[in-house]
């Protein structure tokens, strides 16, 4: 290789590293550490509280006792199914809804038109509010100063008395309430 070529490599090479080691040039420069402390999270849980509670609050009923597994429905009964739940909830924004999820209770076909399935839930301890929200069934909550409040959550079953003719009738599972879980959903206040 001539002279003239390894010169010249060996200007680019020496104006490279030159060029490199310009972004590493210090001035004066300081730093201060900020005791911001440290931001908790929230809690929603909810759990169930003991054993749920089926009962007959049909308008006539002799007996308000109701045995799942060997009473019968027919048309003109409302059946309820009452569980205590315990929902935990904290946080400064912390709203949530209360609801049954949706397809948890299952009907048969044939009855779809003449049950109708509602919910209610009442605060029997605790800090948190409840008020009634705008979907139908769901109830919204809102902790006051955050922890626990337990809450009474009704299913009323009820079918409809005017059901005619052999509507609905022998029907091994007509109401399936064994699947039937509550939803507790995070809201924006």
């Amino acid at each position: 290789m001539n002279k003239l070529v390894k010169g010249s490599i060996a200007g680019a090479a020496g104006i490279a590293l030159l060029l490199g080691g310009a972004g590493t040039f210090a001035l004066w420069n300081d730093s201060q550490t900020v005791n911001g402390g440290n931001v908790q999270t929230g809690t929603l849980d909810i759990a169930l509280s003991g054993s749920g509670a089926w009962a007959d609050v049909s308008p006539d009923a002799a007996d308000t006792t109701w045995v799942v597994a060997t009473d019968r429905l027919v048309p003109g009964d409302t059946v309820t199914f009452t569980q205590s739940v315990t929902i935990v909830a904290t946080g400064k924004n912390l709203e949530a809804e209360l609801a049954y999820a949706a397809g948890s209770i299952v009907v048969a076909p044939a009855l779809v038109p003449y049950i109708d399935i509602t919910l209610t839930a009442t605060k029997t301890s605790g800090d948190a509010t409840i008020a009634p929200a705008a979907a139908p069934d769901t109830y919204t909550i809102v902790p006051v100063a955050g922890g626990s409040s337990v809450f009474e959550v009704v299913i009323t079953v009820a079918f409809d008395p005017a059901t005619s003719g052999q509507i609905g009738q022998t029907l091994a599972t007509g109401v399936n309430l064994t699947a039937a879980s509550f939803t507790l959903v995070q809201v924006r206040p």
